[in-house]
Protein backbone atom coordinates (compact mmCIF):
# COMPACT_ATOMS: atom_id res chain seq x y z
CA UNK A 1 0.00 0.00 0.00
CA UNK A 2 1.23 3.31 -1.07
CA UNK A 3 1.16 6.43 1.12
CA UNK A 4 -2.01 8.50 0.47
CA UNK A 5 0.11 11.63 1.35
CA UNK A 6 3.62 10.29 -0.06
CA UNK A 7 4.08 12.44 -3.73
CA UNK A 8 7.69 11.82 -5.27
CA UNK A 9 7.60 14.90 -7.48
CA UNK A 10 6.42 16.91 -4.34
CA UNK A 11 9.29 15.36 -1.60
CA UNK A 12 11.89 15.92 -4.71
CA UNK A 13 11.11 19.93 -5.40
CA UNK A 14 10.86 20.73 -2.08
CA UNK A 15 14.28 18.53 -0.66
CA UNK A 16 16.24 20.53 -3.62
CA UNK A 17 14.76 23.74 -2.79
CA UNK A 18 15.64 23.43 0.95
CA UNK A 19 18.65 22.09 0.23
CA UNK A 20 18.97 25.74 -2.45
CA UNK A 21 17.79 27.70 0.26
CA UNK A 22 20.11 26.46 3.17
CA UNK A 23 23.09 26.77 0.58
CA UNK A 24 22.18 29.94 -0.13
CA UNK A 25 22.14 31.06 4.01
CA UNK A 26 25.31 29.38 4.31
CA UNK A 27 27.11 31.35 1.12
CA UNK A 28 26.04 34.67 2.26
CA UNK A 29 27.90 34.67 5.38
CA UNK A 30 31.09 37.26 5.83
CA UNK A 31 33.06 33.38 6.45
CA UNK A 32 32.17 31.97 3.51
CA UNK A 33 34.40 34.53 0.93
CA UNK A 34 37.92 35.93 0.63
CA UNK A 35 36.73 39.64 0.43
CA UNK A 36 38.52 39.05 -3.67
CA UNK A 37 37.04 40.57 -6.09
CA UNK A 38 34.08 37.93 -7.94
CA UNK A 39 36.77 37.43 -10.52
CA UNK A 40 40.78 38.03 -10.70
CA UNK A 41 41.42 41.17 -12.85
CA UNK A 42 42.00 40.38 -16.23
CA UNK A 43 40.10 37.38 -16.54
CA UNK A 44 36.80 39.40 -17.78
CA UNK A 45 36.32 41.67 -20.68
CA UNK A 46 33.59 43.17 -18.22
CA UNK A 47 32.28 43.34 -14.79
CA UNK A 48 30.63 40.37 -13.17
CA UNK A 49 26.79 40.56 -12.47
CA UNK A 50 25.73 40.67 -8.79
CA UNK A 51 22.56 42.29 -7.17
CA UNK A 52 20.79 41.80 -3.87
CA UNK A 53 21.28 42.41 -0.22
CA UNK A 54 24.47 41.06 1.48
CA UNK A 55 26.08 40.68 5.12
CA UNK A 56 28.89 42.77 5.53
CA UNK A 57 31.67 41.40 3.94
CA UNK A 58 29.68 38.77 2.34
CA UNK A 59 28.42 37.66 -1.12
CA UNK A 60 25.28 39.39 -2.22
CA UNK A 61 22.35 37.05 -2.49
CA UNK A 62 22.26 37.04 -6.24
CA UNK A 63 25.92 35.30 -5.94
CA UNK A 64 25.09 32.73 -3.76
CA UNK A 65 21.97 31.69 -5.15
CA UNK A 66 23.15 31.18 -7.97
CA UNK A 67 26.19 29.04 -7.09
CA UNK A 68 24.39 27.23 -4.46
CA UNK A 69 21.81 26.16 -7.08
CA UNK A 70 24.51 25.23 -9.53
CA UNK A 71 26.21 23.18 -6.74
CA UNK A 72 22.97 21.47 -5.73
CA UNK A 73 21.96 20.66 -9.09
CA UNK A 74 25.33 19.43 -9.94
CA UNK A 75 25.71 21.75 -12.55
CA UNK A 76 29.37 24.17 -12.15
CA UNK A 77 28.07 27.01 -14.15
CA UNK A 78 29.39 29.49 -11.80
CA UNK A 79 29.04 33.59 -11.53
CA UNK A 80 32.17 33.72 -9.36
CA UNK A 81 35.67 32.43 -9.18
CA UNK A 82 35.57 29.34 -6.90
CA UNK A 83 38.81 29.36 -6.75
CA UNK A 84 39.37 33.02 -5.41
CA UNK A 85 35.95 34.08 -4.65
CA UNK A 86 35.10 31.41 -1.73
CA UNK A 87 37.02 30.78 1.36
CA UNK A 88 37.81 27.50 2.45
CA UNK A 89 34.30 27.31 4.26
CA UNK A 90 32.82 28.06 1.24
CA UNK A 91 34.27 25.49 -0.68
CA UNK A 92 33.45 23.33 1.97
CA UNK A 93 29.84 24.49 1.69
CA UNK A 94 29.70 23.63 -2.12
CA UNK A 95 31.02 20.45 -1.80
CA UNK A 96 28.54 19.51 0.68
CA UNK A 97 26.08 20.86 -1.41
CA UNK A 98 27.45 18.91 -4.26
CA UNK A 99 27.20 15.77 -2.35
CA UNK A 100 23.65 16.59 -1.58
CA UNK A 101 22.69 17.02 -4.71
CA UNK A 102 24.58 14.21 -6.68
CA UNK A 103 24.41 10.94 -4.03
CA UNK A 104 20.87 12.19 -2.37
CA UNK A 105 19.44 12.06 -5.95
CA UNK A 106 20.81 8.79 -6.41
CA UNK A 107 19.20 7.39 -3.06
CA UNK A 108 15.77 8.65 -3.77
CA UNK A 109 15.74 6.91 -6.78
CA UNK A 110 16.35 3.88 -5.25
CA UNK A 111 13.52 5.08 -2.72
CA UNK A 112 11.55 5.60 -5.85
CA UNK A 113 12.59 1.95 -7.51
CA UNK A 114 10.53 0.42 -4.69
CA UNK A 115 7.89 2.92 -4.19
CA UNK A 116 7.35 1.73 -8.15
CA UNK A 117 7.58 -1.49 -7.48
CA UNK A 118 4.55 -1.63 -5.09
CA UNK A 119 2.03 -0.78 -8.31
CA UNK A 120 4.32 -3.07 -10.15
CA UNK A 121 3.06 -6.97 -11.38
CA UNK A 122 4.67 -10.13 -9.27
CA UNK A 123 7.34 -10.37 -11.72
CA UNK A 124 8.58 -6.86 -12.45
CA UNK A 125 8.66 -6.52 -8.17
CA UNK A 126 10.60 -9.51 -8.61
CA UNK A 127 13.36 -8.20 -10.40
CA UNK A 128 13.30 -5.28 -8.51
CA UNK A 129 13.95 -7.03 -5.61
CA UNK A 130 16.74 -8.87 -7.03
CA UNK A 131 18.47 -6.44 -8.22
CA UNK A 132 18.48 -3.72 -5.33
CA UNK A 133 17.80 -6.32 -2.63
CA UNK A 134 14.56 -4.51 -1.37
CA UNK A 135 11.41 -4.99 -2.03
CA UNK A 136 9.76 -3.32 1.11
CA UNK A 137 10.44 0.29 2.27
CA UNK A 138 12.24 -1.25 5.76
CA UNK A 139 14.76 -3.08 3.57
CA UNK A 140 15.25 0.07 1.15
CA UNK A 141 17.45 1.47 4.22
CA UNK A 142 20.27 -1.07 3.92
CA UNK A 143 20.43 -1.09 0.30
CA UNK A 144 20.45 3.07 0.70
CA UNK A 145 23.48 2.81 3.11
CA UNK A 146 25.41 0.46 0.63
CA UNK A 147 24.69 3.29 -2.62
CA UNK A 148 26.04 6.10 0.00
CA UNK A 149 29.36 3.55 1.33
CA UNK A 150 29.72 2.77 -2.04
CA UNK A 151 30.00 6.33 -3.59
CA UNK A 152 31.80 7.33 -0.53
CA UNK A 153 34.80 4.63 -1.39
CA UNK A 154 34.80 5.16 -4.81
CA UNK A 155 35.81 9.24 -4.43
CA UNK A 156 38.11 8.41 -1.47
CA UNK A 157 39.78 5.68 -3.70
CA UNK A 158 40.01 8.03 -6.68
CA UNK A 159 40.59 10.51 -4.65
CA UNK A 160 43.76 9.59 -3.90
CA UNK A 161 46.16 9.61 -7.60
CA UNK A 162 44.89 13.34 -7.30
CA UNK A 163 46.13 13.72 -3.96
CA UNK A 164 49.73 12.51 -4.88
CA UNK A 165 49.79 14.49 -8.04
CA UNK A 166 48.80 18.11 -6.46
CA UNK A 167 51.20 17.26 -3.45
CA UNK A 168 53.92 16.46 -5.85
CA UNK A 169 52.67 20.19 -7.69
CA UNK A 170 52.15 22.18 -4.85
CA UNK A 171 54.31 20.28 -1.95
CA UNK A 172 51.52 21.21 1.10
CA UNK A 173 49.96 17.91 2.23
CA UNK A 174 46.44 19.70 3.26
CA UNK A 175 46.10 22.04 0.24
CA UNK A 176 46.53 18.64 -1.77
CA UNK A 177 44.00 16.51 0.64
CA UNK A 178 41.83 19.28 0.14
CA UNK A 179 42.04 19.36 -3.75
CA UNK A 180 41.93 15.87 -4.25
CA UNK A 181 38.89 15.16 -2.32
CA UNK A 182 37.07 18.63 -3.67
CA UNK A 183 37.60 17.14 -7.41
CA UNK A 184 37.09 13.90 -6.69
CA UNK A 185 33.27 14.98 -5.12
CA UNK A 186 32.51 17.45 -8.03
CA UNK A 187 33.96 14.28 -10.66
CA UNK A 188 31.81 11.60 -9.16
CA UNK A 189 28.95 13.41 -9.06
CA UNK A 190 29.32 14.79 -12.55
CA UNK A 191 29.16 18.71 -10.97
CA UNK A 192 32.12 20.41 -12.88
CA UNK A 193 33.05 22.39 -9.93
CA UNK A 194 36.94 23.27 -10.29
CA UNK A 195 39.09 25.17 -7.31
CA UNK A 196 41.29 26.51 -10.71
CA UNK A 197 39.89 29.85 -12.49
CA UNK A 198 40.57 27.84 -15.78
CA UNK A 199 38.85 24.62 -14.65
CA UNK A 200 41.42 21.22 -16.29
CA UNK A 201 42.72 23.38 -18.41
CA UNK A 202 45.98 23.87 -16.30
CA UNK A 203 46.51 19.56 -16.39
CA UNK A 204 44.90 19.20 -19.39
CA UNK A 205 48.33 16.88 -20.70
CA UNK A 206 48.07 15.12 -16.59
CA UNK A 207 47.48 11.74 -17.11
CA UNK A 208 47.10 11.11 -13.34
CA UNK A 209 44.15 13.71 -13.27
CA UNK A 210 42.78 13.84 -16.11
CA UNK A 211 42.24 9.83 -16.16
CA UNK A 212 41.13 9.47 -12.44
CA UNK A 213 38.35 11.87 -13.29
CA UNK A 214 37.46 10.52 -16.70
CA UNK A 215 37.10 7.16 -14.49
CA UNK A 216 34.64 9.19 -11.80
CA UNK A 217 32.79 10.70 -14.47
CA UNK A 218 31.69 7.90 -16.09
CA UNK A 219 30.46 5.43 -12.35
CA UNK A 220 28.78 8.63 -11.05
CA UNK A 221 27.06 8.85 -14.60
CA UNK A 222 25.86 5.45 -15.03
CA UNK A 223 23.04 5.84 -12.56
CA UNK A 224 21.84 3.89 -10.03
CA UNK A 225 19.85 1.19 -11.68
CA UNK A 226 22.66 -0.03 -13.17
CA UNK A 227 25.24 0.41 -9.98
CA UNK A 228 22.58 -1.47 -8.26
CA UNK A 229 22.83 -4.63 -11.03
CA UNK A 230 26.82 -4.61 -10.43
CA UNK A 231 26.63 -4.35 -6.94
CA UNK A 232 24.79 -7.38 -7.28
CA UNK A 233 26.58 -9.05 -9.65
CA UNK A 234 29.63 -8.37 -7.85
CA UNK A 235 27.73 -10.31 -4.19
CA UNK A 236 27.44 -13.46 -6.96
CA UNK A 237 31.15 -13.65 -7.34
CA UNK A 238 29.86 -16.40 -10.60
CA UNK A 239 27.91 -18.51 -8.04
CA UNK A 240 25.22 -18.05 -10.96
CA UNK A 241 25.13 -16.61 -14.36
CA UNK A 242 23.23 -13.40 -14.25
CA UNK A 243 21.11 -12.09 -16.96
CA UNK A 244 22.24 -8.58 -17.05
CA UNK A 245 18.70 -6.18 -17.72
CA UNK A 246 17.80 -4.11 -20.97
CA UNK A 247 18.76 -0.39 -19.24
CA UNK A 248 21.89 -1.61 -18.16
CA UNK A 249 22.84 -3.22 -21.31
CA UNK A 250 21.27 0.22 -23.24
CA UNK A 251 23.51 2.17 -20.58
CA UNK A 252 26.75 0.46 -20.85
CA UNK A 253 26.53 0.20 -24.79
CA UNK A 254 25.41 3.31 -25.26
CA UNK A 255 28.00 5.20 -22.79
CA UNK A 256 30.87 3.13 -24.84
CA UNK A 257 29.61 4.22 -27.58
CA UNK A 258 29.15 8.11 -26.87
CA UNK A 259 32.08 8.78 -25.70
CA UNK A 260 34.34 6.90 -28.79
CA UNK A 261 31.89 8.55 -31.66
CA UNK A 262 32.63 12.10 -29.69
CA UNK A 263 36.34 11.42 -28.84
CA UNK A 264 36.79 10.52 -32.58
CA UNK A 265 34.53 13.17 -33.80
CA UNK A 266 36.30 16.16 -31.60
CA UNK A 267 39.53 14.70 -32.40
CA UNK A 268 38.74 15.34 -36.32
CA UNK A 269 37.26 18.97 -35.57
CA UNK A 270 40.07 20.44 -33.07
CA UNK A 271 42.87 18.33 -34.29
CA UNK A 272 44.11 21.65 -35.79
CA UNK A 273 43.07 23.82 -33.17
CA UNK A 274 45.09 22.15 -30.94
CA UNK A 275 47.81 22.05 -33.55
CA UNK A 276 48.08 25.66 -33.54
CA UNK A 277 49.41 26.17 -30.14
CA UNK A 278 52.49 24.18 -30.96
CA UNK A 279 52.63 23.04 -27.07
CA UNK A 280 50.71 19.72 -27.58
CA UNK A 281 52.02 16.19 -28.73
CA UNK A 282 49.72 13.95 -30.47
CA UNK A 283 49.62 11.81 -27.16
CA UNK A 284 48.29 15.28 -25.42
CA UNK A 285 46.15 16.45 -27.73
CA UNK A 286 44.18 12.35 -27.81
CA UNK A 287 43.86 12.99 -24.04
CA UNK A 288 42.41 16.09 -24.27
CA UNK A 289 39.83 15.38 -27.32
CA UNK A 290 38.55 12.10 -24.74
CA UNK A 291 38.29 14.18 -22.21
CA UNK A 292 36.61 16.57 -24.34
CA UNK A 293 34.12 14.15 -25.54
CA UNK A 294 33.47 12.73 -21.76
CA UNK A 295 32.96 15.73 -19.74
CA UNK A 296 29.91 16.25 -21.98
CA UNK A 297 27.84 13.61 -20.20
CA UNK A 298 27.56 15.71 -18.08
CA UNK A 299 30.24 17.22 -15.78
CA UNK A 300 31.03 20.23 -17.18
CA UNK A 301 34.94 20.13 -16.51
CA UNK A 302 37.10 21.22 -19.98
CA UNK A 303 40.57 20.65 -20.71
CA UNK A 304 40.09 23.42 -23.45
CA UNK A 305 39.05 26.63 -24.11
CA UNK A 306 35.32 26.07 -24.94
CA UNK A 307 35.19 29.61 -26.35
CA UNK A 308 38.16 28.63 -29.30
CA UNK A 309 36.47 25.75 -30.24
CA UNK A 310 34.77 25.61 -33.70
CA UNK A 311 31.08 25.96 -34.23
CA UNK A 312 30.55 22.41 -35.34
CA UNK A 313 32.28 21.13 -32.45
CA UNK A 314 29.55 23.12 -29.93
CA UNK A 315 26.79 21.51 -31.93
CA UNK A 316 28.23 17.69 -31.08
CA UNK A 317 29.02 18.71 -27.28
CA UNK A 318 25.23 20.54 -27.37
CA UNK A 319 24.47 16.92 -28.63
CA UNK A 320 26.32 15.13 -26.51
CA UNK A 321 24.61 17.46 -23.35
CA UNK A 322 21.27 16.79 -24.30
CA UNK A 323 21.43 12.90 -24.23
CA UNK A 324 23.42 13.08 -21.01
CA UNK A 325 24.02 9.59 -19.29
CA UNK A 326 22.36 7.21 -17.33
CA UNK A 327 19.35 7.91 -15.57
CA UNK A 328 18.54 7.71 -11.87
CA UNK A 329 22.23 8.89 -11.31
CA UNK A 330 24.50 12.03 -10.75
CA UNK A 331 24.04 13.28 -14.56
CA UNK A 332 22.00 14.74 -16.50
CA UNK A 333 20.22 14.93 -19.85
CA UNK A 334 17.08 12.86 -21.48
CA UNK A 335 19.22 10.47 -20.75
CA UNK A 336 21.01 7.20 -22.87
CA UNK A 337 18.11 4.98 -22.16
CA UNK A 338 15.70 8.12 -23.88
CA UNK A 339 17.16 8.66 -26.68
CA UNK A 340 17.98 4.98 -27.47
CA UNK A 341 14.69 3.53 -27.46
CA UNK A 342 13.54 6.85 -29.56
CA UNK A 343 16.20 5.96 -31.94
CA UNK A 344 15.30 2.09 -31.93
CA UNK A 345 11.48 3.40 -32.53
CA UNK A 346 12.14 5.61 -35.70
CA UNK A 347 14.09 2.47 -36.90
CA UNK A 348 11.37 -0.41 -36.42
CA UNK A 349 9.08 2.64 -37.68
CA UNK A 350 11.08 2.84 -41.09
CA UNK A 351 10.67 -1.14 -41.27
CA UNK A 352 7.05 -1.27 -40.67
CA UNK A 353 7.87 -3.31 -37.72
CA UNK A 354 5.20 -4.09 -35.05
CA UNK A 355 7.32 -3.50 -31.95
CA UNK A 356 10.38 -1.90 -30.49
CA UNK A 357 12.83 -5.04 -29.88
CA UNK A 358 16.17 -4.19 -28.60
CA UNK A 359 18.83 -7.30 -27.26
CA UNK A 360 16.26 -9.98 -27.38
CA UNK A 361 13.61 -7.68 -25.01
CA UNK A 362 10.52 -6.03 -26.20
CA UNK A 363 10.20 -2.21 -25.26
CA UNK A 364 6.65 -1.46 -23.65
CA UNK A 365 4.53 0.96 -25.26
CA UNK A 366 4.42 2.88 -22.28
CA UNK A 367 8.19 3.34 -22.12
CA UNK A 368 7.95 4.37 -25.70
CA UNK A 369 5.45 7.10 -24.46
CA UNK A 370 7.23 8.17 -21.71
CA UNK A 371 10.63 8.43 -23.61
CA UNK A 372 8.43 10.61 -26.19
CA UNK A 373 7.42 12.73 -23.13
CA UNK A 374 10.75 13.24 -21.54
CA UNK A 375 11.83 14.58 -24.86
CA UNK A 376 9.85 16.99 -25.94
CA UNK A 377 9.59 18.56 -22.62
CA UNK A 378 13.24 19.27 -22.64
CA UNK A 379 13.35 19.99 -26.11
CA UNK A 380 10.22 23.09 -25.76
CA UNK A 381 11.91 23.77 -22.63
CA UNK A 382 15.30 24.43 -24.42
CA UNK A 383 13.91 26.17 -27.09
CA UNK A 384 11.79 28.57 -24.93
CA UNK A 385 14.80 29.33 -22.83
CA UNK A 386 17.38 30.35 -25.89
CA UNK A 387 14.81 32.23 -27.11
CA UNK A 388 14.30 34.23 -23.99
CA UNK A 389 18.13 34.52 -23.51
CA UNK A 390 18.37 35.73 -26.85
CA UNK A 391 15.83 38.60 -25.96
CA UNK A 392 17.89 39.57 -22.77
CA UNK A 393 21.51 39.71 -24.00
CA UNK A 394 23.35 40.70 -27.00
CA UNK A 395 24.97 37.25 -27.53
CA UNK A 396 23.74 35.06 -30.30
CA UNK A 397 22.00 31.40 -30.46
CA UNK A 398 25.23 29.25 -30.87
CA UNK A 399 26.50 30.33 -27.57
CA UNK A 400 23.02 30.88 -25.88
CA UNK A 401 21.90 27.74 -26.80
CA UNK A 402 25.15 25.61 -25.43
CA UNK A 403 24.38 27.79 -21.93
CA UNK A 404 21.06 26.74 -22.24
CA UNK A 405 21.59 23.15 -23.01
CA UNK A 406 24.48 22.67 -20.43
CA UNK A 407 21.86 24.32 -17.52
CA UNK A 408 19.23 22.61 -18.10
CA UNK A 409 21.57 19.21 -18.72
CA UNK A 410 22.88 20.06 -15.58
CA UNK A 411 26.45 19.91 -17.40
CA UNK A 412 28.14 24.03 -16.34
CA UNK A 413 30.30 23.99 -19.92
CA UNK A 414 29.88 27.78 -20.98
CA UNK A 415 31.52 29.25 -23.68
CA UNK A 416 31.94 32.09 -20.54
CA UNK A 417 28.95 34.64 -21.06
CA UNK A 418 27.63 33.40 -17.84
CA UNK A 419 28.67 35.58 -14.82
CA UNK A 420 27.98 38.69 -17.74
CA UNK A 421 24.44 36.93 -17.78
CA UNK A 422 21.80 40.07 -16.44
CA UNK A 423 20.26 39.27 -13.10
CA UNK A 424 16.77 37.99 -15.75
CA UNK A 425 19.07 36.07 -17.45
CA UNK A 426 20.93 34.32 -14.19
CA UNK A 427 17.36 33.56 -12.59
CA UNK A 428 16.33 31.86 -16.05
CA UNK A 429 19.68 29.56 -15.98
CA UNK A 430 18.73 28.62 -12.51
CA UNK A 431 15.22 27.65 -12.92
CA UNK A 432 16.95 25.38 -15.47
CA UNK A 433 19.18 23.77 -13.48
CA UNK A 434 16.99 22.97 -11.02
CA UNK A 435 14.39 21.79 -13.71
CA UNK A 436 17.10 19.79 -14.94
CA UNK A 437 18.37 18.24 -12.07
CA UNK A 438 14.67 17.15 -11.13
CA UNK A 439 13.10 17.57 -14.76
CA UNK A 440 12.67 14.34 -17.36
CA UNK A 441 13.57 11.85 -14.76
CA UNK A 442 10.58 13.34 -12.26
CA UNK A 443 8.25 13.53 -15.10
CA UNK A 444 8.93 9.68 -15.94
CA UNK A 445 8.82 8.63 -12.70
CA UNK A 446 5.36 10.80 -12.02
CA UNK A 447 3.83 9.22 -15.45
CA UNK A 448 5.06 5.81 -14.39
CA UNK A 449 3.40 5.40 -10.91
CA UNK A 450 -0.07 7.56 -12.14
CA UNK A 451 -1.50 5.93 -14.31
CA UNK A 452 -4.99 7.13 -16.55
CA UNK A 453 -7.57 6.16 -14.42
CA UNK A 454 -10.51 5.99 -17.17
CA UNK A 455 -12.17 2.68 -17.36
CA UNK A 456 -12.66 3.61 -21.57
CA UNK A 457 -11.46 3.88 -25.02
CA UNK A 458 -12.42 6.72 -27.26
CA UNK A 459 -12.84 5.08 -30.79
CA UNK A 460 -9.83 5.19 -32.99
CA UNK A 461 -9.04 7.51 -36.02
CA UNK A 462 -5.89 7.53 -38.31
CA UNK A 463 -4.28 10.74 -39.09
CA UNK A 464 -1.98 11.49 -41.67
CA UNK A 465 1.51 12.15 -40.61
CA UNK A 466 4.22 13.36 -42.05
Amino acid sequence: MRSPGFRPARVAVLGLGITIVIGTLLLMLPVARTGAPMWAEGTLTAPAVAAGPSLPGGAPLSVAFFTATSATSVTGLIVADTATYWSTFGQVVIALLIEIGGVGTMTFAALMAVYVAHRLRLRQRLVVAQVTGALTMEDIRGFIRRIVRTAIVVQLIFAVPLVIDFYMREGAIGKALGWGMFFSISAFNNAGFALTTNSLIPFATDPLIILPISVLIVIGGLGFPVLAEVFHVVRLRGKKHWHWSLGTRLVFVGTAGLIILGWILIALLEWNNLSASGEYSSGDKLLITLFSAISPRTAGFNSMDIASQSDVTWLLTDALMFIGAGPAGTAGGVKITTMLVLVFLVHTELRAGKAVQLFGSRVGRSTQRTAITVLMIAFTITAVSTAALMLLTPWGMEPLLLEVISAVSTVGLSTGITPHLPIAAQLIVCVLMFFGRLGPATVATVLAIRPDSKLYELPKERLIIG
